[in-house]
């Protein structure tokens, strides 16, 4: 017996063991599965994605110009003069690089005069270390082979080669411009039918079993749609402030210079970094000194500092709040696996991405992991110390977030959400149940601990309050908390028990004498036990005052009524307001009571 015992055991730690294996493998799994469609994918998935994000920030425009000129019209406009400016930059900067090349090959001279300078002011340890490396190269170079040449060699004439190989040399082009026509196409119809998309993506992941409300797909649109318009125009003011910054400093091709600012400053971090350099060393070339080159980095720096600090929280605030080290890795992956498109479409894709795990249930791990650095909430702390057994800087959190804000607030703010997220934690399979046991078992010896390091108010009448749970349920760290409250409040409390039978409560109700008893029932299939337990004991002490509360109650509060409860409380603030309302009745019938005993004596 107690071989197949060991064996069973074994056999069930090895399937936890592999289960948990299995967890780990497939999000893994699904990343590489992703990432390979969206790699072989990338001539539809580019186009479609760039089309997508385009419509998010163009969708207020339409909004607003549907209501005056109707849809069609109003999504022909705003496509087209899209379309219109971004070639119109697209030109402007293909002429303006032609130019800018130009002038900077006219000053060759004072690059070569500068760039002397800086040889001749180099240290004499960097010379030696430069000619050493050209030595070294100098004997591993082996002299070329002596080829003889070749005589009488005739000449072959060169054709232009076939109608395929000129159709493949323009290939590349071409497809570019099919792809810019597509994203153009798929635009004008995102725009056109955006409120019958968002219906059909609620059906579908309806249909998957994805909890997606409506209001949350128009929430999520509307908050990315802000987010990228308001970006747009932030990076719009700053490349026009580079322009005129630059105009001033007589750097040439200022506005050249300003749009190039706000087309990179849509990636992050290296973005401003990327567009300062170019200026820069045209103000290198063409300046006698050294102060106009300063002068143009310091000011891309200092505007991207004063926007990215004081213009940025002011016009979007902290909605879509961004982890820094997230967007880099998201910029990089992205731009890997896309190249320029995907390191254009990072920022925006992954603004997506944060709204989607914020705003549907399946996705919220996405969300956690691009979270910015914002504080977490206290119970998020004490919740990681109890996922690491740490018990000892659990209690100290939990002493210290009690003394300073109070018994009540501790409850409500730090152990009711640990509780309920271990709870779903637990039904997901995200934590083990070793895991799970320990935190509840670990807050049901904290919770008297707390309640204890409070004095007992003392007062005329304390009323004795009786808490139970009936027979079979599991859950009782809620009557716990709701108990210490009580306590706190001035009530003399007390305990049942755990799986305690009804002759068990009504020999603990004669010995406590209470003056109300609580019954707390969470489970569904235990709420005939708890009507039964408050029937039996309304029968056998009829002036008793009975509340119930948990959540099976507060899903049948009628059944409880009829069963002989007196009220039914859904929180422990509405059990506190209860007690003391029943403890007032109850003082008013003993003296009503005592008075009419006067009378008759």
């Amino acid at each position: 017996m107690g071989l197949n015992g060991r064996k069973t055991d074994s056999f069930d730690s090895s399937l936890d063991s592999d289960h948990t294996l299995i967890w780990v493998a497939l999000p893994m799994l699904a990343l590489v599965v992703i990432t390979a469609v969206l790699y072989f994918a990338r001539d539809i998935m580019i186009p479609l994605t760039a089309a997508g994000i385009l419509s998010l920030v163009l969708s207020p425009i339409v909004d607003k110009l549907e209501r005056i000129v109707g849809r069609v019209p109003s999504v022909a406009m705003v496509v087209i003069a899209g379309v219109g400016m971004i070639a119109i930059i697209g030109y402007f900067a293909t002429v303006q690089l032609a130019t800018v090349a130009d002038e900077v090959a006219g000053y060759s001279y004072n690059i070569g005069d500068k760039v002397s300078a800086l040889q001749k002011s180099t240290p004499d340890w960097i010379l030696h270390i430069e000619n050493a490396v050209s030595d070294v190269e100098r004997r591993v170079q082996k002299p070329p082979p002596y080829v003889a040449k070749p005589k009488n060699v005739p000449e072959v004439a060169i054709t232009s080669g076939s109608m395929y190989d000129n159709i493949w040399r323009v290939a590349p082009a071409l497809a570019a411009f099919i792809q810019i026509l597509l994203v153009i196409v798929l635009l004008f119809f995102l725009l056109y039918s955006r409120h019958d998309m968002r219906d059909r993506f609620v059906r579908l992941a309806a249909r998957v079993r994805v909890t997606v409300a409506s209001v949350a797909i128009e929430t999520a649109s509307h908050t990315v749609s802000r987010y990228l318009f308001m970006m747009t125009i932030i990076n719009l003011a700053f490349g026009a402030t580079i322009g005129i910054i630059l105009w001033f400093l007589d750097v040439p091709n200022a506005g050249f210079w300003g749009v190039l600012a706000f087309l990179l400053r849509y990636i992050p971090y290296v973005g401003t970094l990327v567009g300062s350099t170019l200026p820069t060393l045209v103000a290198f070339a063409v300046s006698p000194g050294w102060a106009k080159p300063i002068e143009v980095f310091c000011s891309f720096i200092a505007l991207d500092l004063c926007t990215s600090q004081l213009v940025e929280p002011f016009m979007i605030g902290h909605q879509i709040d961004m982890s820094p080290v997230a967007l880099l890795i998201s910029t990089i992956y992205w731009s890997w696996l896309w190249g320029i498109p995907g390191l254009l479409l990072a920022i925006p894709l992954t603004v997506c991405l944060k709204v989607a795990g914020e705003h549907i249930p399946a996705l919220n791990f996405v969300s956690l992991v691009l979270g910015g650095e914002r504080e977490l909430e206290s119970y998020h702390d004490f919740y990681r110390m109890l996922l690491e057994r740490d018990a000892d800087k659990a209690t100290s959190l939990a002493v210290r977030y009690c003394d300073e804000n109070g018994l009540e607030e501790i409850f409500e703010d730090i152990i009711a959400p640990v509780l309920k997220l271990a709870g779903e934690e637990r039904a997901e399979r995200n934590i083990s149940d070793e895991s799970a046991q320990f935190i509840f078992e670990f807050v049901r010896e904290l919770v008297p601990g707390l309640g204890s390091r409070f004095s007992e108010p003392r007062g005329a009448f304390r009323p004795r309050v009786l808490g139970v749970c009936p027979a079979g349920e599991m859950h009782n760290l809620g009557m716990l908390m709701v108990l210490e409250s009580f306590r706190y409040a001035g009530a003399v409390v007390k305990f049942v028990g755990e799986d305690r039978a009804v002759p068990e409560v009504v020999d603990m109700v004669h010995i406590f004498d209470p003056d109300i008893v609580c019954i707390s029932c969470t489970l569904t299939e235990r709420l005939p036990d708890a009507a039964e337990l408050a029937m039996t004991l309304k029968r056998g002490f009829p002036h008793l005052l009975i509340l119930a509360g948990g959540v099976a109650a507060l899903s049948y509060p009628a059944d409880l009524i009829r069963a002989g409860c007196t009220q039914v409380a859904g929180t422990r603030s509405q059990a506190l307001r209860a007690i003391r309302q029943l403890t007032r009745t109850k003082i008013d019938r003993e003296l009503v009571s005592q008075s009419e005993a006067s009378a008759t004596n």
